[in-house]
């Protein structure tokens, strides 16, 4: 009992040393940075630049006294230096573990953004489930100042068109580390580009993947189609929508894929002979047609969607071969096949993989499954003597 005794001021004692937050910053001395930007300038210089919230402004928005974000920058020798300039400007203690989007402006990729990377890494403030994008044609401060009418906060606007399209969200920081790290492999961050529609104002319009070699420098671009085909094989997609012109018919039939499969086998022949088939499959229903075929017809059916998986076939092999032929970096997961499939090959051939994979002979086979062509059993454009049943 008097052990007990002697040892509850010392309880005590303990308890006032371990209660509280000794290096708390309060929300009122805290700069939200929801979106970032860093571009190369010509003199070799940095421009950094942050989105920045305002927290009075968040929930009126314009009526309450305007935007409810500004735009900070700051220029230096150094990123660090640049972000110091920043820094310089602001009332508050730069806090970054809101922030969804960083952009890169397409001179600072060519030049590399391993130093860039470098500073991702060592800051605990960053947030793993972040999206980098590359400003394609433009800067990254090109995308932090376009204003998106439907969200309060631009920087929210590429991450849900992203997903509105399909595409994963919060991972390409994390994949194109993983991706990096990986033996043979190259890493992609997806991309943007500014463009100007049909009012005075422009727009942010989610356009593609950019492919990195090695040396973390832009070596090229996938457009919209090639990337979703690429994110197929990478079975991360969840809609596609596909239009092909059908010559026998007379006219164009545009189907929405929503269930994806993929399936590669590997074999190895002759000396680093490596070949590659490829099984892209999917269900998916008919939106659009434009011929005079009833599709209600199961002859007809079959025949849309014979024509749409030779098409699709064709196109996801021309992807792939610029892929192989003109940026010669693996950025289809080919490596990986080879690791599970040949682990003891594998070994053997993953030093000479730069050399190996433009050259791995590659077939592909498209099986779309149509399983709903609409609500109407005919197209009403047609008089019923033209329809072909």
């Amino acid at each position: 009992m008097r052990h007990r005794l002697a040892s509850f001021p010392c309880l005590i004692f303990c308890l006032v040393l371990t209660t509280g937050c000794w290096d708390r910053v309060e929300l009122s001395d805290r700069a939200f940075d929801l979106a970032a930007s860093t571009d190369l300038m010509e003199d070799g210089s940095y421009l950094t630049g942050g989105q920045f919230i305002i927290p009075s402004r968040i929930s009126g928005g314009a009526a309450n006294g305007g935007q409810p974000y500004f735009i900070e920058t700051g220029n230096g020798k150094s990123l660090l230096e640049a972000i110091q300039k920043t820094r310089q400007k602001l009332s508050r203690n730069i806090t970054r573990s809101h922030r969804r989007n960083y952009y890169i402006g397409e001179s600072m990729a060519k030049h590399g953004i391993n130093e860039l990377l470098d500073g991702f890494s060592r800051d605990p403030g960053n947030r793993i489930r972040l999206d980098i994008w590359v400003v394609k044609g433009g800067q990254g401060m090109d995308a932090l100042k376009v204003h998106y009418p439907l969200e309060k906060i631009p920087s929210v606007a590429p991450v849900k068109i992203h997903r509105a399209i399909g595409g994963t969200t919060a991972t390409s920081y994390l994949d194109f580390m993983m991706a990096s790290s990986s033996e043979g492999s190259s890493p992609t961050l997806p991309v943007v580009d500014i463009v100007q529609g049909d009012s005075p104002q422009k727009t942010i319009r989610f356009y593609g993947r950019a492919i990195f070699n090695h040396d973390y420098k832009l070596v090229g671009y996938l457009n919209f189609v090639e990337g979703a085909y690429r994110q197929w094989m990478l079975q991360r997609i969840s809609y596609l929508d596909l239009a092909e012109e059908l010559p026998e018919a007379g006219g164009k039939v545009g189907v929405i894929v929503n269930q994806f499969g993929c399936k590669i086998k590997s074999r190895i022949t002759g000396t680093n002979k490596v070949k590659m088939e490829i099984e892209l499959t999917g269900s998916g229903y008919v939106a659009e047609n434009n011929t005079k075929l009833n599709l209600i017809s199961n002859k007809n059916l079959k025949l849309v969607q014979k024509e749409i998986n030779k098409k699709t076939s064709e196109h996801v092999l021309a992807m792939i071969t610029k892929v192989q032929k003109e940026y010669r970096a693996d950025v289809l997961g080919f490596n990986q096949v080879m690791n599970r499939q040949h682990p003891g090959e594998w070994k053997r051939l993953k030093g000479q993989w730069d050399t190996v994979f433009p050259e791995i002979e590659v077939a592909v086979h498209v099986n779309l499954n149509l399983k709903y062509v609409g609500l109407v059993r005919q197209p009403l454009q047609y008089k019923e003597s033209e329809i072909i049943k």
